[in-house]
């Protein structure tokens, strides 16, 4: 927004208000919501929310206008969306249209959320390329909120409204880099339960949302403080009062925390990490989003933030030290649990299972000496598209145990292509330790990108071949086979055809 108050409309926005405002609506139209607040802020946008008399007689003609398909989400208070065609190009991905809700517009903006998604501009087919605030319905002073770039409602009434306001007020945040004001926290923190109320599917859409922006550590630390993460994930209230004599005040929770921020700073600055990765890690990226649109850094960030949320019931004192056997796998069962009643889907829900349940599997490998081309197959047969995945997982949380500050300065000597060997001079053990498996996180993570050399090698021989060659039915002994040549292959030992025919001949 400018110094001056002014607001400047994209042009293809502007081009399709114009043409909404064409349509002749016996009654005034008006875009409200975060259209005006992303307008104000300067940031892209790509939903249009549109307010008026007879909203399905007006999403019915902004469909036909442009051939949309039109959805009903809310035929009691009047609410539809207009999904539009992607083939066209087009800026905007959907138009959703409401119902005026009390008397007028401006009775309608008092039921909104938070002051800067409760401002209006009636559309007119003279609409200026740039407002000034004259042309804003702005009954709550949300222009003045964004220039101080604050979130902040007047009263808990919206909150009890609608309990998913308590999780959209932290996505907000870190869309816009807004901060919620800490009348607006206090409110939370007193209807934080409230967030088990609102349908699975919506509360899991917010949520994705806010862990698919650069932000998203902040803001998960901002929500606990609030208490609305442990609300929402239970588990994870156990968490805090574990292992505090390791892990300081907040226990596991607070590591939980600092390994989502690790990741984040991993995802943030992967391309100067990883310079020779940075063009494969992208495309691996944008490969895993899933179909709904959701960034695959989304994914990761929640299975960060499970990765050890069945240590508290798992933690025993053993010989003096405490230890969480198996915390991985039963983590892997517990995040299943949390997620199917949060509806999240069934891809979704085993990625971030599988992500927790091998979480250890990099670290035991750092740990047993050189990583053999065996092994590094082996991860990657059992993980196979989720591997990259699962590696920067455990590298944050190996980094969790630095300070950012010297992780920063130990970058070159743990994920470098030729990095440092002798860690003798590196004190204490523990920075040590931390280096060395960041050392073998980054070794893997340039095998299964290494362009020359398949991380799961193509097969040479199928089940036929086999049975052909030594003359066995089928049965499991095929594939056991089959397995011993992939491994093989794996390590270097047959490269051909006709050398996999003379190594199976060998099992015979």
């Amino acid at each position: 927004m400018s110094e001056r108050g002014r607001v400047r409309l994209p042009s293809a926005i502007r081009k399709s208000l114009i043409q909404i405002a064409r349509l002749k609506h016996p009654s005034p139209v008006y875009l409200v919501g975060g259209a005006l607040r992303d307008a104000a802020l300067g940031r892209s946008i790509a939903d249009l929310d549109l307010c008026g008399r007879d909203a399905r007689g007006l999403a019915a003609k902004v469909a036909r206008q442009f051939k949309g398909t039109l959805i009903t989400l809310d035929p009691q208070n009047g609410v539809y969306r207009i999904i539009l065609p992607s083939s066209q190009g087009q800026t905007l991905k959907q138009i959703d249209c409401a119902e005026i809700l009390g008397r007028d517009i401006g009775e309608d903006l008092t039921r909104r959320d938070f002051t800067v998604n409760a401002m209006a501009l009636e559309l007119g087919v003279t609409l200026p390329a740039t407002l000034t605030e004259r042309e804003f319905i702005d009954p709550r002073h949300g222009l003045s909120d964004i220039r101080r770039r604050i979130l902040c409602v007047e009263t808990d009434a919206p909150f009890v409204d609608d309990p998913l306001r308590l999780l959209r007020a932290f996505r907000i945040a870190a869309q816009t880099g807004m901060s919620i004001t800490a009348p607006t926290k206090r409110m939370i923190k007193k209807h934080r339960q409230l967030i088990a109320q609102p349908a699975g599917e919506r509360v899991q859409s917010e949520l994705l949302a806010l862990l698919a922006t650069p932000d998203a550590a902040q803001r998960l630390k901002e929500m606990d403080e609030c208490g609305l993460l442990t609300a929402l994930f239970e588990p994870l209230e156990s968490a805090r009062q574990c292992a505090q004599d390791y892990y300081g005040t907040g226990g596991v929770l607070k590591h939980t925390l600092t390994v989502c921020s690790r990741l984040e700073f991993l995802l943030v600055n992967f391309a100067k990490i990883y310079p020779d990765l940075a063009r494969s890690f992208s495309k691996w990226l944008e490969e895993r989003a899933s179909g709904g649109g959701v960034p695959e850094r989304a994914v990761l960030m929640l299975a960060a933030l499970l990765h050890d949320v069945a240590k508290p019931e798992t933690a025993r004192m053993i010989d003096g030290r405490l230890r969480f056997f198996e915390h991985d796998t039963i983590g892997g069962t517990r995040s299943i649990e949390m997620l199917r009643a949060l509806k999240f889907s069934r891809e979704h829900i085993e990625t971030v299972s599988e992500l927790v349940k091998h979480h250890l599997r990099p670290g035991h490998l750092a740990s047993g000496g050189p990583v053999t081309d065996k092994a590094a197959y082996r991860l990657f047969r059992d993980l196979g598209p989720r591997a990259p995945g699962l590696l920067v997982m455990c590298w944050s949380d190996h980094a969790s145990y630095m300070p950012e500050a010297r992780l920063r300065r130990l970058l070159s000597a743990s994920c470098a292509k030729a990095p440092r060997r002798d860690l003798t001079q590196l004190r204490p053990a523990e920075v040590r330790k931390t280096v060395h498996h960041l050392q073998v996180v980054s070794q893997l993570l340039r095998r299964y990108f290494d362009a020359d050399h398949a991380p799961i090698p193509t097969r040479l021989l199928d089940g036929k071949d086999v049975m052909k060659t030594l003359k066995l039915a089928a049965g499991p002994k095929v594939g056991e086979i089959l397995e011993l040549l992939r491994e093989a292959q794996a390590e270097g030992k047959v490269q051909d055809r006709l050398q996999a025919i003379a190594f199976i001949s060998r099992l015979k």
